[in-house]
């Protein structure tokens, strides 16, 4: 999980509907009890999805939907790697989304009295990079499950590449998959069992859901695996396609499996109230828009005093979302397995419900509508002198191009960035919050470009030929 996933959560585009393309097979769809809500319309949302495949790119797109509580569709567009309609079991690669799941095994624990949420986790487990500092012993399971840990996301990010606190436990969020795999190893050595043994007796075989799994050898059932596709189209080719264990990142499992797991979280996930409370409860605030709980994205003010839990994820070729209106028990899963797919996600929610557009945009925007940047027109010459190659902390190549009088910014993983000038070296991106600064030596010569979300700052080298 290279990448601080709400960083590249997307840019959104409006795409019209022009052409079509296969439509997978086995599909269901069913009616729901009139909840006063005007569902999406299956036939129109079909077409959009069909086009949105083509213009992005995008094999295969695992798509739930629910209402009042019940599943009224679950299907797979597209055909598998053998050429033949994709059917409801095929396995996708989840992401970030793969933090709820773990959160939600946490608080299974919790509800029976195995765990406690304010439990200072040095009881059970310290990282070995912050031994010595003394808010190793004030992280608790709260902080990680609010992004309050103080970590950065990765620790590659951080310049000695070592994990360190950034800031005192609980003072404030930063987004943080770090701290989600340091509560799964205090958990692990609690209770001696590894995430896949605890998640499978407490979660997955309870609700049924066999085909989903926090690892895999990259073997079993591989001609069921969605293969994993860049923002061309072109398939991403792994020597080794096993997934280790992880809270943050790995989860496979089938459209069906994780609509299963949407229904249960609707219903209340068989957590009291008081806990189901608290997991939705905002325990800090990311920007005036969105609130965190407990693993879950909160997303508040929409009709009828309605609110989302929200979370989605994105790694080269794979993006996914959960989006679910507890008040209205309505909810929505998307998976994909292209670089475009948090694209194709977004747009999804967009058509699917009335709130859409206002729950896609508060979960990536900071600024009201009103406050939205103002572009400016920078000249071809300008804009040229930041065009190049750049490499990443970890390694990664990061290309920025001009075409049609604008900059994009490619990166294996995410879909193209299309960079909006706000003054001569600060740029910004359409529904979402990072912003992209070039910085100059003393020469005037532009020697990188970062990618700053909040906190969270890639800086990316150039390289000179």
């Amino acid at each position: 999980m290279p990448v601080t996933k709400h960083i590249f959560a997307i840019l959104i585009t409006t795409l019209s509907l022009n052409s079509t393309c296969c439509l997978a097979q086995q599909a269901i769809t069913g009616k729901a009890k009139n909840t006063g809500h005007t569902g999406p319309d299956f036939k129109t949302l079909d077409a959009k999805i069909l086009q949105w495949q083509q213009e992005l790119h995008i094999p295969n797109v695992g798509v739930g939907l629910i209402e009042n509580d019940v599943i009224v569709k679950s299907q797979v567009y597209g055909n598998d790697h053998q050429g033949k309609p994709a059917s409801r079991d095929m396995l996708f690669e989840v992401a970030s989304v793969t933090k709820v799941v773990f959160t939600t095994l946490v608080l299974k624990l919790v509800q029976e009295g195995k765990w406690n949420l304010d439990e200072r986790l040095y009881n059970y487990y310290v990282d070995p990079d912050v031994a010595s500092s003394p808010y190793a012993k004030e992280i608790t399971t709260r902080h990680i499950l609010s992004h309050q840990s103080g970590f950065d996301n990765w620790r590659w990010m951080n310049p000695s590449g070592k994990l360190v606190f950034n800031f005192e436990p609980g003072k404030k969020f930063n987004y943080s998959g770090e701290g989600m795999e340091y509560l799964r190893l205090a958990i692990e050595h609690k209770f001696h069992k590894s995430l896949t043994q605890l998640s499978d007796s407490l979660l997955f075989k309870p609700l049924h859901m066999y085909n989903t799994s926090h690892e895999w050898d990259g073997k079993k059932d591989f001609v069921r695996y969605a293969r994993m596709y860049d923002s061309e189209g072109k398939e991403i080719v792994k020597t080794d396609y096993s997934v280790q264990a992880s809270a943050a990142a790995g989860l496979t499992t089938t459209v069906d499996d994780l609509s299963e797991f949407a229904v249960d979280i609707l219903k209340g996930a068989h957590l009291s109230k008081s806990l189901y409370s608290e997991m939705v409860k905002p325990q800090v605030e990311i920007n005036p828009n969105l609130q965190q709980g407990l693993g879950w994205r909160i997303v508040s003010g929409l009709s009828n005093n309605e609110y989302a839990l929200e979370h989605a994820g994105n790694d080269p070729g794979v993006a996914s979302i959960i989006v679910l209106l507890p008040k209205s028990k309505r909810g929505i899963v998307v998976l994909t397995n292209g670089d475009n797919g948090l694209i194709m996600c977004n747009n999804i929610v967009r058509a699917a419900f009335q709130d859409g557009p206002l729950i896609i945009y508060k979960a990536y925007k900071s600024a009201p509508v009103s406050e939205m940047p103002k572009a400016i027109k920078l000249t071809d010459s300008v804009l040229n002198t930041f065009a190049g190659s750049y490499k990443r902390p970890d390694g990664v190549a990061v290309t920025v191009t001009l075409k049609d009088n604008a900059l994009v910014l490619k990166m294996s993983g995410i879909p193209d960035l299309n960079l909006i000038p706000q003054s001569e070296d600060r740029f910004y991106l359409l529904d979402l919050d990072a912003k992209i600064v070039f910085t100059k030596d003393d020469k005037g010569q532009v020697n990188a470009v970062s990618i700053e979300d909040g906190q969270n700052v890639i800086k990316c080298a150039k390289v000179y030929n």
